[in-house]
């Protein structure tokens, strides 16, 4: 077995076709923490949607990722702003994730 098929396989187990999942990321300020909850619904690597559930602040906006296109929804300006180029490397929520980090999951043979 190759190095090449060990991580085909890991690969294999990891990454579904597609997934429901639901997570919490503790964001941690000069002053204070908050956790930001959001669901997400992912099909293979090109195709993605999350929406958060709390804090009240946030709940309710949306991202769509689209390929290499991403857009973000904000309930607060009802208004649907697409993110590209540089912009896509700006910080999610005030955490250290980009948008890229947080839109993207690349198989590990891709890396």
């Amino acid at each position: 077995m190759t190095v090449q098929d060990i991580i085909k396989a890991m690969d294999d187990n990891l990454n579904a076709k597609s997934r429901v999942l639901t997570s919490k990321m503790i964001v941690h300020g000069r002053r204070t923490s908050r956790t930001i909850e959001s669901r997400n619904w992912v099909v293979g690597i090109d195709q993605a949607f999350t929406e958060y559930l709390s804090p009240p602040r946030e709940a309710g906006t949306k991202m769509l990722k689209l390929f290499d296109k991403l857009w973000t929804y904000s309930p607060q300006t009802d208004r649907v702003i697409q993110i590209s180029g540089h912009m896509l490397r700006q910080s999610v929520m005030g955490s250290d994730m980009s948008y890229n980090d947080m839109m993207e999951d690349r198989p590990l043979e891709e890396l």
